[in-house]
């Protein structure tokens, strides 16, 4: 076998796996998932689902009968 054989078969698997890399990125930027309403306790500091109406820990201290205000 001589270099040359080689090097053109070191060249070619370069370029396929190049080639590959190529079109995986574009089939996966393509698809890009909704991203989450997030909401921050100003409190806590802890990020919640923005869905809820109040952060979990702040929902704890209200249950408790505290309402977390200042005094």
């Amino acid at each position: 076998m001589n270099a040359c054989a080689a090097s053109g078969r070191v060249a070619a698997a370069v370029v396929l796996a190049m080639a590959g890399l190529g079109v995986g990125l574009v089939l996966l930027g393509g698809r890009r998932p909704t991203p989450l309403p997030v909401a921050r306790c100003p409190i806590h500091g802890i990020a919640y689902d923005a869905e809820l109406e109040m952060c979990p820990d702040c929902a704890k201290t209200d249950a408790a009968g505290d309402k977390g205000g200042v005094r």
